[in-house]
Parts: structure tokens; sequence; C-alpha cells
């Protein structure tokens, strides 16, 4: 069935005259008349009742007006539907997150994107990189956040998004948990708790880096994959750990966070965005757009993100 069809029918068929149904579809009478009539004629059915007077709709003609709204507004919801999916208004957007950005970036992104694409479908996860790399290589994930640099990740890109600072978390007996601030050059004698790089290669050499910089290697006792497994390290005395700032809303016993600096700088690491080149999913263009523009504007002083420069995934 021609949709021009039906328009004109239904023109027609509100306005209860040919003249008035021209002029508000802005075509000429004689070829709207000719429309409706090859109309009536492929149905096989008398839609109208016309004399020189009127133009009324017949019992064939009630029921088709009926259909013929339907049709055309669930037509022009289709066109609707397709032009919101392809806005990334609509669909399934996979994405995977390190743990720790689930403390501060996460909830501010996921509220941010919800709130403009409320009808995207949501499928999150925490995982570690390496997780998230195999993820996303198999394509059973859409974007990541990450802790670039990533190795080995040929086929992705990775966009730098913000950068936190780190603290130190110590055991509240040891006598740094009663300072406010210490700098990591005074901290080489100490046995550390660590991640372990095959997990998190990229936040464990920012680690790593900011230790030899300051003119040691780090002493790594104990290595745990999640944050809240190593600050229980921290809390049983095993040695003291390099955690994320957002880290610090976790209060566990026997646990203190002190400020960590290189000089009267921060110790820092990133967060990126990591997703395959080639996927052309609307919904993660527009959560990437969403996301640079969200890290833009200001945000709570408390663990405040900085910009950074884009960077690219090494080969």
């Amino acid at each position: 069935m021609d949709l021009r069809r039906l328009r004109q029918f239904v023109a027609v068929a509100e306005e209860r005259s040919f003249r008035r149904a021209a002029a508000r579809l802005n075509v000429s009478q004689p070829p709207l008349s000719v429309a409706v009539q090859r109309l009536e004629a492929d149905m096989g059915v008398s839609l109208l009742d016309r004399t020189r007077h009127h133009v009324r709709l017949t019992v064939a003609g009630e029921a088709f007006l009926r259909e013929a709204r339907r049709t055309l507004a669930q037509a022009q919801l289709s066109v609707e539907v397709a032009q919101r999916a392809a806005a990334g208004k609509l669909g399934t957007l996979r994405l995977s997150f390190v743990p720790s950005a689930v403390l501060d970036v996460l909830p501010r992104l996921l509220h941010a994107f919800h709130a403009d694409h409320p009808d995207v479908k949501l499928t999150l996860s925490g995982d570690t990189t390496s997780q998230q790399l195999e993820a996303l290589m198999g394509e059973t994930t859409d974007l990541a956040i990450v802790v670039p640099p990533l190795h080995d990740a040929q086929d992705l890109r990775v966009e730098s998004l913000c950068e936190h600072e780190l603290m130190l978390a110590v055991p509240r007996s040891h006598p740094i948990s009663r300072q406010r601030r210490v700098q990591l050059r005074d901290l080489a004698a100490e046995a550390y708790v660590g991640f372990p790089f095959k997990e998190g290669p990229g936040f464990q050499s920012v680690v790593v880096a900011a230790c030899q910089e300051s003119g040691f290697v780090p002493n790594v006792v104990q290595v745990a994959p999640q944050m809240q497994t190593i600050l229980a390290l921290v809390a049983a005395g095993m040695g003291i750990a390099l955690v994320p700032q957002a880290m610090r809303s976790v209060q566990m016993d026997n646990v203190a966070y002190v400020e960590v600096r290189r000089g009267t700088a921060p110790v820092t690491y990133a967060l990126g965005l990591a997703f395959r080149r080639s996927n052309e999913n609307p919904a993660l263009a527009a959560f990437v757009a969403m996301a640079h523009r969200l890290h833009r504007l200001p945000v709570p002083a408390a663990g405040r993100p900085r910009r950074v420069r884009p960077s690219r995934a090494r080969r």
C-alpha cells in the first residue's frame, strides 16, 4: 500500500472535500480525485459517497480511515525510531570499567548518558585490564574505561579521558599514617602491596615509573588483582600501597590514606576510553562524545579530573 495514497485519502476523509484536501496537500484537485478512485479500484470497495454537494465516508471508508491513520502513525514512528537508533538514542551499549572507576568517574558518566539517552540499554561489567582487552578483541564489549597505555592493542582506539591522583594507603599503626602528606622518595625502604602487572599493566607501570623517577624500585612483597584486596593486605600490615584517590571513600579498619607527592607535584594516573576502531554502534559514538564533553566541565573538588592529551594505543 502506497503511503502517499493513504495520506491523500485521509486528507479527503477528514476535510470532507476534495477542494479543501487538495489545498491542504498543496496539489491540484483533479489528480487527487483520480488517486482516490484508483485506491478504491485497487481495494475493490467504495470508500467515499460523492455528490455535487458533499463527500461522505461509506461504512468501508470509516473502517479504512481508522486503519489508515494507524498505519501512517506507525510509519512515522518507524522513521523516528530509525533516526533515534542512528543517533545513538536506542539500542544497547556494553561497557566495562576498571573497578576504581566505579567510585567517581563511572557514576557521573552513567548519570549524564542516561539523562540524554534513556532508551539505550547499558550492560556493565567491572574487569581488570587484561579481561577488558580480551572482551574488546572478542567483540563482547563495546567500550572500556581503562588505565592506559595498553599493549598489543593494534585494533583498538584509546582516547585519554581524565587524570586522577594516587594516594598512599598505610596501616594506621604505621608512623606515616599521622602525616597529611609524604614525599614518594622517602618511601624507598617500605614494603609494597601491588597490582599484578599482567592484570593491570597500565596502572602498575605508572606506580613503578613514579618510584623509579623518585630514585628507587618498589619492593613489592604481595600482589592482588582487586583494589579492595590490596587495602585488606595493607590493613593486615603486609605493606603500603599506592591506590587511586577515589579509594579513600572505602573506609577499612586499620587503613589510613596519606597524600603523596614528588616534589610539589602529585602522583597521577590517566583513565581512558578504549574501543574497536571497526565498531559502528551509534550508542558507542554518543557515549564517547558525551564523556569528553562532561570532562571539560567543572567537577567536584575532591578527585577533580584533569584533561590530558589524547593518546594512541601502542602497537
